[in-house]
Formats: C-alpha cells, sequence, structure tokens
C-alpha cells in the first residue's frame, strides 16, 4: 500500500503545473480582460502558491505513513497562507470556493493514474478518503490563521480609532477643543473619559470645550459618560463648556435626570471661540 500511495503522490507532483493551470482558467474564466491585466502579477503569486499546494499534497499522499509529519506541514501551510493572502486583502470566500477545484482536478489525477495501474479499489478508495482529510485540513488551518489574523487587524484598527477619536486639541495656553465626531458606544465613551482627562492633566488647561455637534446618536449610557466627563474634569479643576448640542441629546441629557442648568452650554463652537477671545 505504501508503494502504491507513492505512485499516486508523486503522479500529483508531476502534474502539479498542469492542475493549477487547470484551476487557474476555472478562477478566472467570467473574468475581463482588463482585470486580468490590472492583476497579472498578483495572479501569477496566486498560481505559483497553488504550484506549491498541490505539491505539498502530492508529497502528503507519498509520505502517508507519517501521518502526524504530514499534518504538521499541512498546518503550516495555512498558517503561512492564511496570513498572507490575508495581507494582501484577499477574500477568505474566494480562497475557500478553490477547495473544491483542488478536489475535482487532484482527485481526477488519482483516479486515472489508479486505474492505469491497475490498483484496488480499496486502496483507492483509502487513498481518496485520505486525500479529502488533507484538504479539509488544508481548509480548516487557512481559515484559522486568517481569521485570527483578521482579528488581530481589527483589533488593532479599533485601538488606533480609539487614540483618534478623543482629539483634545489647544486653541490656547489655557482652552483646548474636544470635537467628537460619529456614533459614540459605551466603549468609545469611556476611552473619551480616560484619554481627556489625561490629556487635560498634560496640557494643563483650564477651559474645555466638548463639542457635540458631529455626534451622530447618543444613548443614555453615554450621555452619562459624557457628563461623568464633565464631573471628573470638575474635579481636577477644568471648566467645560458644551457645544453643538441640538434638541435630540438635550433630551437624552434630560430622561436621565440631568438639568441643562448644571451644565455649562455655549451655543456653537464658532461662538465660544468669539466670546473666549472677546473675554
Amino acid at each position: 500500500m505504501e508503494k502504491d500511495n507513492r505512485l499516486l503522490g508523486e503522479r500529483v507532483l508531476a502534474d502539479k503545473e498542469l492542475i493549477a493551470q487547470l484551476i487557474h482558467e476555472e478562477v478566472v474564466r467570467d473574468l475581463p480582460a482588463e482585470q486580468l491585466q490590472a492583476n497579472e502579477a498578483f495572479l501569477d503569486t496566486v498560481n505559483r502558491t497553488r504550484i506549491d499546494f498541490i505539491a505539498l499534497i502530492g508529497e502528503s499522499i507519498c509520505n502517508s505513513c507519517d501521518v502526524q509529519k504530514v499534518y504538521s506541514n499541512i498546518q503550516k501551510w495555512g498558517d503561512r497562507t492564511g496570513n498572507f493572502f490575508l495581507e494582501n486583502d484577499s477574500s477568505l470566500d474566494d480562497a475557500l470556493a478553490e477547495t473544491s477545484l483542488y478536489r475535482k482536478h487532484i482527485g481526477k489525477v488519482i483516479k486515472t493514474e489508479a486505474v492505469q495501474k491497475e490498483m484496488k479499489l480499496q486502496l483507492l478508495f483509502d487513498v481518496m478518503e485520505f486525500f479529502h482529510s488533507l484538504l479539509d485540513y488544508a481548509a480548516y488551518s487557512y481559515t484559522h490563521a486568517y481569521t485570527e489574523s483578521y482579528q488581530r487587524k481589527l483589533k488593532s484598527a479599533r485601538k488606533e480609532f480609539l487614540e483618534l477619536s478623543a482629539p483634545v486639541v489647544p486653541v490656547s495656553d489655557q482652552v483646548a477643543i474636544l470635537p467628537l465626531v460619529g456614533s459614540i458606544e459605551i466603549d468609545r465613551a469611556r476611552y473619551i473619559l480616560e484619554k481627556t482627562l489625561l490629556s487635560a492633566n498634560q496640557l494643563k488647561i483650564s477651559v474645555l470645550i466638548v463639542d457635540l455637534s458631529g455626534v451622530v446618536r447618543v444613548d443614555s449610557m453615554v450621555a452619562e459618560q459624557i457628563i461623568k466627563i464633565i464631573q471628573s474634569l470638575k474635579l481636577v479643576g477644568v471648566r467645560s463648556i458644551l457645544t453643538g448640542i441640538r434638541p435630540e441629546i438635550a433630551r437624552t441629557l434630560t430622561e436621565i435626570g440631568v438639568d441643562l442648568k448644571d451644565l455649562e452650554i455655549g451655543g456653537s463652537l464658532k461662538r465660544v471661540l468669539e466670546q473666549m477671545k472677546v473675554e
């Protein structure tokens, strides 16, 4: 059986470039010529990756007696390739869609070779079962590496977003502006609270203008965080002025029991800045 497996694996290795070309032709069949031309270099890289993977499958069939080593090599391939294609902005769905093409074309080579060598049917069944398990594990390893890297990128991007979401901008030695933009969910609101207090201390300001004109939506939990920012700033001796409060934001603040008379509200940011200059 080991000898027959090696013969089948060697046939896959010998036909690796042909198999890769057949897969390539099916993948790009419906793509417009201009898209193919624009992505020629990347498509060549993808095809070389296909050739390497087909070679890995062939080698794995040849070495089917050493299952632990075979699966270890498949996992290393999945880790390396999943990360590579994520970095190149390739879709996970597109990569997984090719699994059926590998099953089709590599499987055909294995079956044809087995028939030509008059191998026993049971042996062919065993090899095909092993071959399918290799593809399944490769797809799992690739997906695992891709999604883990994707999660790390999301976490990094969110960290960068949060760092940019609380820009305390000084306009004089004593005055700074905190312009809030977009939707503010609870995690972002908490981060803004922490970052604002740190920035106020570092800049040694006495007045912070919190501008809400760019805020899309504020729910009750976020409104509470905004009040906490103002209260916390007050404790460290920083006067807070709210600008850009729309009626719906005012209503939300009222609903959570905030008396707007207790807040220093200054209308528009432009108006407050003009008043600060007058003062």
